[in-house]
């Protein structure tokens, strides 16, 4: 339990800290790219021009720009109420290790993620890759908004990497964690080795229910799930609902959940202050970072 504000990280094995932070970095980066958009005032895709930038002021430092090269956004197209709407979701990400792609999703940044979050509806999910599991099902706000992505784009840069003999590592935040769940039995199914895919994911809510999460851990992938123990996140959706992956635990009680749950000053502050991830500076650290999301 923790002692006081704070718990230390217990590191599980296999859990590797430099990887979790590149991940953090990465997925900052692409929390980034939508303010941008937001600031240009939401452009359509052919419209919609961003330059990589990450703002964090705990990974920003620790990893130079110029050492990475992006692709993307790729797109997720939905209905939050009436109206169909297009958001940028996802960036592939090359860094020093030519042999290693990242793929990041960002989490909830708008009213229209928020209403998705609340659709907590389980609904039927068909698996890409061949199961004797049945009647799997899983959240329908967050299947929403992976089927809107052009699945045959995803297909094909995740066939490419198969053939590239790379290395896929699939991270993501919050919302953008339960994407990147749903995008792990895509890239089993283009061809990719079990064995050269990680997901290293942070504050993810549930996905699925129970036949899901066995569909998921009979794929074999490793996954890990950061979690602040006071985050409230990562326990919903109640009822059905059950996480997947090993889980890499620490704590940091923050006054409110939005700070709690932040990807840059509670999740990737924890990363690199494992043994006192309570962020003193957490004021400062989100008035410099984006996304500022003070959720009361």
């Amino acid at each position: 339990m923790p002692n006081g504000n704070e718990m230390p990280l217990k590191v599980p094995p296999g859990y590797d800290l430099d990887i979790a932070r590149t991940c953090s970095f990465v997925v900052n980066v692409a929390c980034e790219m939508c303010e941008q958009w937001k600031a240009a005032g939401k452009p359509s895709a052919p419209t919609f021009s961003w330059t990589p930038s990450d703002s964090c002021p705990i990974t920003g430092p620790a990893f130079p720009l110029d050492q990475w090269r992006f692709r993307g956004p790729f797109w997720s197209s939905f209905t939050p109420v009436v109206k169909k709407i297009a958001e940028p979701f996802a960036i592939f990400a090359y860094g020093p290790d030519s042999s290693t792609v990242f793929l990041a999703f960002r989490g909830s940044q708008t009213d229209d993620d928020f209403i998705m979050d609340g659709k907590t509806d389980l609904v039927p999910y068909d698996p890409p890759t061949s199961t004797p599991i049945r009647n799997t099902q899983v959240e329908k706000g967050f299947n929403d908004v992976f089927n809107g992505f052009d699945q045959g784009a995803f297909a094909a840069e995740l066939s490419q990497i198969a053939e590239s003999g790379a290395r896929l590592i699939v991270t993501g935040h919050s919302l953008g964690s339960t994407l990147a769940t749903l995008l792990v039995p895509l890239a089993c199914s283009a061809g990719i080795s079990v064995a050269k895919i990680l997901h290293c994911n942070q504050a993810s809510p549930k996905v699925g229910e129970s036949n899901f999460k066995d569909y998921y851990n009979g794929l074999r992938v490793q996954t890990f799930r950061l979690v602040n123990f006071f985050d409230k996140v990562p326990k919903l959706p109640s009822g059905p609902y059950e996480a997947v992956g090993v889980e890499a635990l620490f704590g940091a009680d923050y006054p409110t959940e939005g700070e709690c749950h932040n990807p840059c000053c509670s999740y990737s502050y924890a990363l690199f202050n494992p043994d006192t991830p309570y962020n003193q500076g957490i004021d400062t650290c989100m008035s410099q970072s984006n996304p500022d999301m003070r959720i009361p």
